[in-house]
């Protein structure tokens, strides 16, 4: 039988919860989708807003409302 090798997406532990269960990425940009919209419905992602500056964060966690860099 063939080893199908599946990789999950990389998602960081959040400090505070300490799992990656809850966190999901920050989006940034101008442009919003109709399937970037669907995913936040379904809290896979959260949109950032338009510009990004350097130290904002792009991590989430749902579980404790904590944002945060890598």
């Amino acid at each position: 039988m063939a080893r199908i090798n599946r990789k999950k997406p990389f998602r960081p532990r959040c400090k505070y919860c300490r799992t990656n269960k809850f966190v999901v990425p920050i989006v940034y940009g101008a442009r919003v989708s109709e399937e970037l919209l669907e995913k936040e419905q379904k809290d896979e992602i959260v949109l950032g807003g338009v510009a990004r500056s350097v130290d904002a964060p792009n991590w989430h966690c749902k579980g404790c409302g904590w944002e945060f860099l890598r």
